[in-house]
């Protein structure tokens, strides 16, 4: 029965990131059209700033899907409900102060970085940003109580809902409001995704009052011990976005920053799609260390050898694909678009692969190296980034936030084998070599050919459907023919109905 739900969960995280993909790529292509590339940048730029609220929520939400799970594990539903309901009186008006506190500093900031022109528009729509990440950041204690509960199903329905939601009000109300009216559908999207989770959240714990008034300080005090902890990593990972975007804007302009964006947000889809599916392990994990820790080695190494068999492949892919991306979304080829594409692949991937070693030390609670590592990250971002800003130029930026990104998490994946004595020979799985060598022989032999085709070959159906077909095949045979896919699939139609 667990297995199933965890394939269940999985596969609707899958299904989730796809569809949110699929609703941002339609909906990029629609704002570029719609405000261009550069209004893009001043959106990316002001949500950038104001993301620095989330470092007073993460910990907490980590919190409540490690301990959720283990109270459910233990069958106290009181404790789950007093769990949350401590949660939110401690995040709520917190977070309330937090956004009011930083609205001038997020102001400063902005005219620090923005062309003067700029500025009223970015001024105009900071107080909905502000105001959508608050709705945003409760509702993830709710979601994070969704998880905890392993309804991981239920969450994901929640967040693809929210994405279609997004695109369609995008679609309604930019037009006639411009950044304005992304502002707003950001905001109106966020409060229905709340109002979502909160009734899901009350139909499993029956005990949860419409309105929170139950305050336990031994809870508290238990979940800020694990959090304080979690609170500093994402402390570390959450400013490198903010310092970055502001770098590039500040060397390279508001249309690098723009173009950086798409690439990021590219990217990240595919790293979401792979890490996402490997973090419904979490709540697992944490209700293993419970019941049965001898058997979290064997969770990593099985984790570990499919998410090195997907994400070779898969950032080969996308990055192959990012010329064709470039002229979908702005109507040409961008070099600078594919360089970032380029620079991000190889330290998400990076990210990607120390993924497992991070899942098992959250659920177990081992944050220490996790933690080296991110502060190492953030620390060589704005240092480096800076001096490769004035000295070489705005991508340089991109390049030294990627060094810093890879470097860190280098430290995590490291440390954690030689903690737990595995052998690093687990680093390269048997019989990757071939997915090794189709994905450089397609990266390599598609992606000069796409980078200096000319548009109307792009649009060649024939000629595309025979690029395409020849992709796959290069990517694809490895694939095949490797272990792993015949156990993937065993797995898959072990667990599909009858």
């Amino acid at each position: 029965m667990k297995q199933k739900q965890i394939f269940r969960n999985a596969l609707t995280t899958i299904g989730q990131v796809i569809g949110s993909a699929a609703a941002l790529f339609i909906l990029y292509r629609f704002l570029i059209r719609t405000i261009g590339v550069e209004r893009l940048g001043i959106w990316s730029l002001v949500l950038a700033t104001t993301s620095v609220v989330t470092l007073a929520n993460q910990g907490f939400s980590t919190s409540v899907t490690k301990f959720v799970a283990k109270y459910v594990a233990q069958e106290k539903s009181a404790r789950v409900s007093a769990l949350i309901q401590t949660t939110l009186l401690a995040i709520g008006p917190a977070l309330a102060t937090i956004c009011l506190a930083l609205y001038p500093l997020a102001l400063w900031i902005l005219k620090l970085v923005l062309p003067h022109a700029r500025l009223a528009e970015a001024r105009a729509i900071l107080p909905y940003a502000f105001l959508s990440l608050w709705i945003n950041i409760v509702g993830s204690i709710l979601l994070a109580g969704l998880s905890g509960h392993e309804l991981i199903t239920h969450r994901n329905y929640v967040v693809l809902g929210g994405s279609a939601l997004y695109l369609g009000l995008s679609c309604a109300l930019v037009p006639g409001h411009g950044l304005l009216g992304l502002a707003y559908a950001q905001t109106l999207q966020t409060a229905a995704s709340f109002l979502a989770t909160w009734i899901l959240l009350r139909r499993k714990i029956p005990r949860l009052p419409i309105i929170p008034h139950e305050w336990d300080q031994a809870l508290f005090r238990e979940m800020a011990g694990y959090g304080a902890h979690f609170q500093f990593i994402t402390f570390t990972q959450a400013v490198r976005e903010p310092v970055t975007k502001a770098l590039l804007t500040k060397f390279g302009g508001l249309a690098a920053t723009g173009l950086y964006d798409m690439a990021s947000r590219w990217v990240f889809t595919f790293r979401e799609l792979i890490v996402q599916a490997n973090l419904v392990l979490v709540p697992t994990i944490s209700s293993l260390r419970e019941r049965d820790p001898g058997a979290i080695p064997a969770i990593y190494r099985e984790s570990y050898r499919l998410v090195f068999f997907l994400a070779i492949p898969t950032f080969a892919f996308l990055l192959v694909l990012s010329p064709i991306v470039s002229h979908i979304w702005l109507g040409r080829y961008e070099p600078l678009f594919v360089e970032f594409v380029a620079l991000l692949a190889a330290g998400w991937l990076v990210n990607i692969l120390s993924n497992p070693a991070y899942v098992v030390d959250l659920g177990s609670g081992a944050l220490r190296w996790v933690s080296v590592g991110c502060a190492l990250t953030a620390i060589l971002n704005p240092a480096l980034g800076y001096f490769a800003g004035k000295y070489v130029n705005g991508a340089a930026v991109v390049g030294a936030s990627v060094f810093s990104l890879m470097l860190g998490y280098t430290v995590v994946l490291v440390a954690y084998h030689l903690e737990n004595r595995v052998p690093f020979a687990q680093l390269l799985p048997q019989h990757s070599a071939g997915i090794i060598f189709g994905s450089a022989a397609g990266l390599f032999i598609f992606l000069p050919y796409f980078g200096h085709a000319p548009l109307n070959a792009l649009l060649s159906i024939r000629v595309a459907a025979a690029l395409a077909a020849a992709l796959l095949t290069i990517i694809i045979v490895p694939m095949w023919t490797h272990p792993m896919r015949k156990r993937l699939l065993g797995w898959v139609f072990a667990h599909l109905p009858a």
